[in-house]
């Protein structure tokens, strides 16, 4: 049993008061864990959004008049279409794992979650499911609901359509001198230097793991941050705004019927963040209003925010693309969602009937940013390059307008090798100083040869993706028989021609869906709709481990004796031990709990807080002592005991010498958020707090 908890001394000595009497401690790293083993399975035009600073101007909607939208359909706004969101329920059959004897004081009891229990599927089926995908320079949002007509209410998951393509909204939000938003969207991305004011874009990367924790790391290339914002700020600006228009515009489409304030919200984030970017992105989107209590003593009102991977989301989409990859049961595919700033990778299994589908996760995913947006940032450098000698041209404007030309018309049709020889020409924004051709500086023009963007702007960035997938794939030694390129970034034409050139001798089915800029979105939307897991498993990305103390062993006498004190009782104890909760690798069933025994001692029944660290780590290395570096102090886990019945009953019986209180610490892994729960005899007594260190 792992002993963690320690009386509230200021000196934190060792007593005997860390050992319970007769209670036996955990004495061994964690093994393999069953049903935790490496898997081996055998088995809608938006129109420019209205301006903040004129609240009374309306938005000018230019489509065509649509068709009423039918019941339970779902819709990206804006378009009147829907998508052909088939019947999902669970196969009667479902995949299994070998597995071996679990350590000591680890065990597993698979819980059903709280999103798709029985009662939430039968109560309020008319409720909407709203799906964000917040992108480094695209967002957009898809709903999907079911409506009562005729006194009926008509299933969501079985109309026929399709989602009308539509363009996202830029991730842009400008700001005057006092830190109030101007403008969002198309308006704050089209807008022209404006005096004392403040352009904000790529905020999103600012939730990157390691800008998180280190302000050093974060990208020098990316903008300034207004003066006293910080990141969290300016994605709670974006989402009210991006929140507020869309609530107008599904209200208009479906009328009063629209009841968004018990709405479901699907929020999708990188698959390399972790729990704490996904933190900040949860309070961000609570903040700004994505969801909120609906009626009184609605208390799990914050339990309808759920955050999902951008691979994930996109999976769920592709696997019902079936005349796109011809995929059967059984089979394995890579999504590949290459975005703006990030490219994000996950493989998943087929397992059931692709009437019925169901999608598990066989690898641990990955991501980096080596989105489309640094193609942007390494033209803007060549650029700076070529014209050093012509300041004229390098005004925050005119680099602006080279980079807006780039991104407009080169950036997805550039085609590789073969344009070598093409000249690019970009017209320049100022009149002055129009001639170098040593540079390429032409009659107003920048000129610069296809065989020197491939070398400066391209190649670095796509390698980079490449890399990406190579070491994805090297995570399984199962066929891949699908490879999908999803994402705005996969509208590059160099990007698929590369990809194919390296992979197609190995991968049967290389494909870009027509949809792929909106994959993510639109899965989103079908995983909110489904009300059940779509995808039945996943893969834990990192490790999560905790530091304890256990008895010493001739291993810790040899390798670190300076951690060994005699309790006063004469007990070695070793410290700084790591306890693993969850090892990278380990398959994770959605809804499962992970459960830990601790103990604590409490000298008063005031002393009912039980506080440790979690740290994370990616390495494979199965490590012992928190010295060993490869582990990132991710949170401080504080746990009341104080509503646990065994707790209560030592506290009454006011023990001279104090007491013991049994539990444990469940850790639920769903997607990409991590939670916690206090458990005390299989029953949940509580919500773990976390409080994540800066």
């Amino acid at each position: 049993m792992s002993c963690c908890g320690t009386p509230k001394d200021t000196n934190n000595q060792i007593t005997n008061r860390d050992v319970p009497p007769n209670q036996p401690f955990v004495n061994q790293q964690p093994g393999p864990v069953a049903g935790l083993e490496k898997p081996d399975f055998q088995l809608p035009l938006l129109s420019t959004p209205p301006p903040v600073h004129s609240p009374s101007s309306q938005p000018t909607w230019t489509s065509s008049p649509s068709p009423p939208i039918p019941a339970g359909s779902p819709s990206l706004l804006h378009s009147g279409m829907y998508s052909n969101f088939d019947s999902l329920t669970r196969p009667s059959s479902t995949f299994q794992s070998s597995g071996s004897p679990a350590p000591l004081m680890v065990s597993m009891a698979p819980q059903a979650s709280p999103l798709y229990g029985q009662d939430n599927l039968n109560m309020d089926e008319g409720r909407m499911s709203v799906s964000i995908d917040f992108g480094t320079t695209f967002s957009g949002v898809a709903y999907g609901s079911s409506r009562i007509a005729g006194g009926q209410v008509q299933q969501i998951l079985n109309w026929p359509g399709s989602f009308e393509t539509f363009r996202k909204i830029p991730t842009c939000i400008l700001y005057d001198d006092r830190g109030q938003v101007l403008a969002w969207g198309l308006e704050a991305k089209n807008a022209g230097p404006i005096p004392n004011t403040t352009r904000c874009e790529w905020f999103k990367l600012f939730l990157e793991p390691s800008a998180l924790r280190d302000q050093s790391a974060v990208d020098p290339r990316l903008p300034q941050l207004p003066p006293g914002k910080k990141a969290i700020d300016v994605i709670i600006d974006f989402l009210s705004c991006l929140w507020e228009y869309a609530k107008e515009q599904i209200t208009r489409d479906i009328g009063i019927v629209a009841d968004l304030n018990s709405a479901d919200v699907w929020l999708t984030v990188p698959a390399a963040w972790d729990a704490k970017g996904c933190e900040i992105m949860r309070e961000a989107a609570i903040q700004a209003g994505l969801v909120q209590s609906s009626r009184a003593g609605d208390t799990n009102w914050k339990d309808r925010l759920r955050i999902i991977t951008e691979p994930e989301a996109a999976a769920v989409h592709c696997a019902h693309l079936t005349d796109l990859h011809r995929l059967k049961p059984s089979q394995n595919f890579i999504v590949c969602d290459a975005g703006g700033g990030t490219v994000d990778l996950a493989v998943y299994k087929i397992i059931g009937q692709l009437a019925h589908l169901e999608i598990a996760e066989i690898a641990a995913r990955s991501g980096a940013n080596c989105g489309s947006l640094f193609l942007d940032l390494r033209f803007r450098e060549l650029v700076k390059s070529l014209l050093a000698d012509h300041p004229a041209h390098l005004d925050a404007a005119s680099l602006a307008y080279f980079m807006h030309s780039f991104s407009e018309t080169d950036k997805l049709a550039y085609s590789g090798v073969q344009d070598d020889e093409n000249m690019f020409h970009f017209t320049c924004f100022n009149v002055e100083d129009p001639n170098d051709p040593t540079v390429g500086l032409i009659d107003g023009q920048l000129s610069i040869p296809g065989a020197l963007l491939r070398r400066e702007v391209f190649d670095p960035v796509v390698e980079q993706v490449l890399h990406l997938l190579e070491d994805q794939l090297n995570k399984t030694d199962q066929r891949i028989d699908a490879l999908l390129l999803v994402g705005g970034f996969a509208g590059s034409e160099y990007l698929k021609q590369r990809v194919e050139e390296k992979f197609s001798s190995r991968i049967r089915v290389i494909a870009r869906p027509a949809d792929a800029d909106t994959a993510t979105l639109r899965g989103a939307a079908r995983y909110g709709l489904a009300r059940r897991p779509l995808v039945s498993s996943i893969i834990a990305p990192r490790s999560y481990i905790m530091k304890v103390k256990l008895p010493a062993e001739s291993e810790d006498w040899q390798k670190r004796p300076a951690y060994i004190k005699n309790n006063d009782a004469g007990y070695p104890i070793c410290e700084n031990r790591l306890q693993y909760l969850v090892q990278k690798g380990a398959i994770i069933r959605k809804g499962q709990r992970l459960a830990t025994k601790f103990c604590k001692y409490s000298q008063t029944p005031q002393d009912s807080t039980f506080v440790a660290v979690l740290y994370t780590s990616d390495s494979e290395r199965v490590m012992r002592y928190n010295d060993e570096g490869e582990t990132s102090e991710l949170c401080k886990w504080t746990v009341d005991l104080s509503t646990l019945p065994a707790f209560q009953q030592s506290a009454l019986l006011g023990q001279s010498g104090g007491f013991y209180t049994e539990f444990e610490i469940g850790l639920e892994l769903d997607s990409a958020e991590v939670r916690g729960v206090l458990l005390h005899n299989n029953q949940e007594w509580g919500r773990v707090i976390f409080d994540y260190i800066n």
